[in-house]
């Protein structure tokens, strides 16, 4: 759990960073960093044999909380351009 905050702590930096850039390629640049590494995040997630199911689907469910966070957070960018 501890990789994935800091994985979506990351991810929320760089998504702050593309907010506040005034200049267009730089937030192109910055958002598309965070959708690579939201998609290397979901890619890690998705995979693995856990043998404890209902903490792993626990886990897993409070981090796509995050994940749609940060989808919500690139759409509202995105309708800003």
């Amino acid at each position: 759990m501890t990789a994935h905050r800091a994985k979506m702590d990351e991810m929320r930096a760089l998504m702050q960073q593309a907010r506040a850039t005034s200049d267009p390629a730089e937030r192109q640049r910055l958002m598309a960093e965070h959708r690579a590494k939201m998609q290397e995040h979901m890619s890690g997630m998705m995979q693995g044999g856990n043998a404890d199911m209902m903490a792993a689907c626990h886990q897993r469910m409070m981090m796509m909380h995050d994940m749609m966070e940060q989808m919500a957070a690139r759409q509202d960018l995105a309708q800003d351009d």
